[in-house]
């Protein structure tokens, strides 16, 4: 599914609010990094101005293989074993809702990742936490229009986001297939997540024309786009335990988030009383 969305933030001139990314969080995997995950709940509890982008895989069970085993066996289980699969999803589901309701009101949305149960409603997991969450669906793939309210003067930031795909072993290929992101869509940020790398890098600036204040004139602006994997919450090497990254000689996950300061930034002039904001531009920083 895809999705567009629109969110206004509340904001202030000159003010700093920041922007988050999380997913692949993989809460009921054995291999789930639990200590950096309460980590990144603690931290977050503490930031009352960051407002959040959930990128998928929220729990491990119910991969696209594992779906299409189950439906093509479904018609053979008891009605007892479907109602209890579908009782221990929810129960899932009510977990992750209990930690994140702190996000409530400042959660963009979630988007759907490859790793979710099916209820036999057609519902998934996803969407159950996003109606306990009170947030937006936002499919697989979401166009975000942020709109930023600075004391009713509006300006906007847009988020082309996909859960992923693309699994490559070095972080050049990773980001380049976030990068091909920006050859269909015009934005300020191009996120992914699924392939548990956690990267956020500036893209070729871009020229646009502004007109002045008050005249025809013209000043030539730029607007740094950036580039996002947005990190994953499942650890690939832990003493004695089995993992499918193990198996495969690859890597470890790059465990965390990726976060965004921003600050829109204006100029006064007038005098006192008759003092107005001429708007510049958002300052925006990323961090890791």
């Amino acid at each position: 599914m895809f999705v567009t969305h629109a969110f206004t933030i509340p904001a202030k001139y000159n003010r700093t609010f920041k922007l988050g990314f999380f997913g692949d969080v993989h809460r009921d995997s054995p291999n789930h990094a639990h200590k950096t995950w309460q980590a990144f709940l603690e931290r977050a509890r503490a930031e009352p101005d960051t407002y959040w982008i959930g990128m998928g895989d929220y729990v491990d069970s119910g991969s696209a293989s594992e779906r299409a085993c189950i439906h093509s066996v479904l018609k053979q289980l008891h009605e007892s074993t479907t109602t209890d699969m579908a009782i221990l999803a929810e129960a899932k589901v009510e977990l992750l809702a209990k930690e994140l309701g702190f996000m409530r009101g400042r959660l963009i949305g979630l988007l759907n990742g490859n790793h979710y149960f099916e209820f036999q409603d057609g519902t998934n997991t996803d969407q159950k936490l996003c109606a306990a969450l009170r947030c937006k669906y936002l499919g697989v793939s979401a166009f975000i229009r942020l709109t930023i309210n600075c004391s009713n003067r509006c300006h906007t930031l847009d988020i082309w986001t996909h859960h992923g795909k693309g699994g490559a072993r070095l972080l050049g290929g990773s980001i380049n297939r976030v990068d091909q992101m920006r050859e269909y869509a015009d934005a300020d940020f191009y996120v992914m997540g699924h392939d548990h790398k956690l990267l956020a890098v500036p893209a070729t600036p871009r020229l646009f024309l502004r007109t002045g204040n008050g005249n025809n004139k013209m000043r030539v602006c730029q607007r740094q786009s950036w580039l996002v994997r947005s990190g994953s919450f499942l650890a690939s090497y832990e003493d004695g335990k089995s993992n499918y990254n193990v198996d495969a000689a690859r890597g470890p996950s790059s465990l965390g988030n990726a976060e965004f300061t921003i600050t829109p930034r204006c100029h006064w002039i007038g005098s006192t009383k008759s003092r107005r904001a001429v708007w510049d531009d958002f300052e925006i920083h990323g961090v890791i």
